[in-house]
């Protein structure tokens, strides 16, 4: 995964006023994916697609998650706080982000020639042992 800094953050001077309304909106969708495929007590895994030049709207990320790419990708992500990225994906690229104490906010728009999958498993709460072991800052 390659990523590149179109715009810096706490800047939405280049911002679309559309973007800029609806992340001021504050309706954030908790969904990583446009289809569920199942859920227990602890995981979710979603099925994210998205087709040429579909985009996802804002999602608010406070839950641990990784995904899978299943094909290579060319993404632009705009962030809640200003900063927008390109972003290029290879077909197998993995990644693992620790947000359980966090809150974030992006999107995420296909700029790719043809429709990108990710498979997404998200960790609805982190299990007693790991937070017996988790630093406390």
């Amino acid at each position: 995964m390659d990523c590149l800094e179109l715009n810096p953050p706490y800047d939405f001077t280049k911002w679309e006023s559309e973007y800029i309304k609806e992340l001021h909106s504050l309706e954030f969708k908790g969904n990583l994916g446009n289809l569920l495929l199942f859920e227990d007590d602890t995981i979710k895994l979603w099925n994210l697609k998205l087709d040429k030049g579909e985009r996802m709207p804002f999602v608010k990320h406070n839950k641990d998650y990784s995904w899978i790419s299943e094909n290579d990708a060319i993404l632009k992500s705009r962030w809640g706080n200003g900063r927008i990225s390109l972003i290029r994906i290879n077909q197998g690229d993995t990644e693992f982000f620790e947000n359980d104490t966090k809150n974030y906010i992006n999107d995420l728009e296909n700029l790719g020639n043809h429709p990108i999958v990710f498979k997404i498993l998200e960790y609805k709460q982190k299990s007693e042992i790991e937070k017996q072991f988790m630093p406390k800052y």
